[in-house]
């Protein structure tokens, strides 16, 4: 895997040219009008966590990653998308902060970022 980003990788998705719906990449036709006028479009990859799993008997290409955590991520941007959760030993939470990391993998890799100070429930002013 490529080091942390500084900042969110962009991603490449999918725009329908019809009806302007944003979409994760790979799709064929749009899941609004069923166009196949769609454009690559890149868009930041920040986002959050909408849930998570831990992958423990993986598929044979992926065997020897396991275990490792898949994410289904809802982007600031609007789609939702599949990918990986960065291995950091911090326990993924529902709602965290995640961003998009540059890597050389057939999937996307996603970090989860700390939580701002006012995000946590022991932050109220004393």
């Amino acid at each position: 895997m490529s080091p942390v980003a500084a900042s969110p990788a962009p991603l490449t998705l999918s725009r329908c040219a019809d009806c302007g719906r944003l979409d994760g990449a790979g799709r064929t036709v749009c899941a609004g009008c069923l166009s196949f006028r769609l454009e690559p479009v890149e868009a930041p990859g920040s986002g959050r966590l909408a849930t998570w799993t831990t992958i423990r008997r993986a598929p044979s290409q992926f065997r020897e990653d396991a275990p490792y955590d898949v994410a289904v991520v809802d982007l600031d941007a609007g789609p939702r998308v599949t990918g990986r959760l960065a291995a950091g030993g911090a326990v993924p939470e529902v709602g965290a902060a995640v961003r998009a990391l540059a890597c050389d993998a057939p999937y996307l890799l996603f970090e989860l970022l700390p939580a701002a100070p006012s995000d946590s429930p022991d932050a109220s002013p004393r």
